[in-house]
C-alpha cells in the first residue's frame, strides 16, 4: 500500500484516567472469532448516540487511553465503544500486512458497528468513528468501504469520522466518491506519519466536496501534549455534535 501505518503512539502520561468500563466485557462475533468490545456509558440514563473509538498499532491498551477522549465523549452524552479488533481475523498489526490485513480489520469493525447498533441504550440512526494513528487510517477506510462496497449485512450508518494523526489508505483514496463529514487532527512535526498525509486527505476531501474540518497543531508530533489533547478532545466533541446528533 502507498501509505504508512503507525506501530506506536507516544502520548505523554499527563492525562486523567478513563472511566471504568462495564464488566464483564461483552464480545461480538466476526468470522467465527469472538472479539472483545468495551463499553463506556454516560452518567445520564436514556438513549444516546454511539461512537466507536479505534486504537492504533500498539493495541487497545496503548497510551492513547490517557488523553481523556473517553471521558470527553461520555461527558458529552455519547456511549463510547472500544473494539479490540486485533482479536479478529487481521491479528496484530504488522508493517508487512498491507491491504490484506487492513481489509480484515474493516470486516471486523463492520461487525462491531452492527453489534453496537443493536445494543440497548444506543440510538439507532447512525454512529461516529474516532481513530488514532493506524486507527485513523482504519476509520477512513471503513467509512469509504461502507459507501463504495457495502457489506451483505450493512452495519450502522457512519455519520461522522474523526481521524487523529492518521491518513487515507491508498485503495480508499483511489475509489472514493464521497464520505461522511471528516475532522482531521495532526501534529505539524509528526515524524511517524508526516503531516503531508493530513494535507493530502484535505485535498482529496475538497476535490470530492466532502464536508471536513482540519487542525494542524504546531510543534506537535505523533502524540499531543496535555493542552493540545484537551483542545483536540473539545474539537472532536463539537464536530460530533454538529454531525451525529
Amino acid at each position: 500500500m502507498g501509505v504508512r501505518f503507525a506501530a506506536v503512539i507516544l502520548w505523554p502520561a499527563l492525562f486523567p484516567a478513563a472511566p471504568a468500563q462495564n464488566s464483564p466485557l461483552p464480545t461480538f462475533q466476526s468470522e467465527n472469532k469472538s472479539v472483545t468490545i468495551e463499553r463506556f456509558d454516560p452518567k445520564v440514563n436514556g438513549s444516546h448516540p454511539a461512537v466507536m473509538v479505534i486504537h492504533g498499532g500498539v493495541g487497545p491498551e496503548g497510551d492513547w487511553r490517557k488523553d481523556g477522549i473517553i471521558d470527553a465523549l461520555t461527558a458529552a452524552g455519547y456511549v463510547a465503544f472500544v473494539p479490540h479488533y486485533f482479536e479478529g481475523s487481521g491479528g496484530k498489526w504488522a508493517p508487512s500486512g498491507g491491504a490484506t490485513q487492513l481489509f480484515a480489520y474493516l470486516r471486523t469493525l463492520n461487525d462491531a458497528a452492527a453489534f453496537v447498533a443493536q445494543q440497548p441504550g444506543v440510538q439507532k440512526d447512525g454512529i461516529g468513528l474516532v481513530g488514532f494513528s493506524l486507527g485513523g487510517y482504519v476509520v477512513l477506510g471503513l467509512a469509504e468501504e461502507e459507501i463504495s462496497h457495502p457489506p451483505p449485512q450493512p452495519s450502522a450508518q457512519i455519520k461522522a469520522v474523526v481521524e487523529t494523526y492518521g491518513g487515507m489508505p491508498e485503495f480508499a483514496a483511489d475509489r472514493m466518491t464521497t464520505m461522511p463529514p471528516v475532522l482531521i487532527l495532526h501534529g505539524e512535526t509528526d515524524e511517524l506519519i508526516p503531516v503531508k498525509e493530513a494535507y493530502a486527505l484535505e485535498k482529496l476531501l475538497k476535490s470530492k466536496s466532502v464536508t471536513y474540518e482540519i487542525k494542524i497543531y504546531p510543534h506537535q508530533g505523533h502524540g499531543f501534549d496535555s493542552a493540545t489533547a484537551e483542545d483536540a478532545n473539545r474539537r472532536t466533541v463539537a464536530f460530533l455534535k454538529a454531525h451525529l446528533q
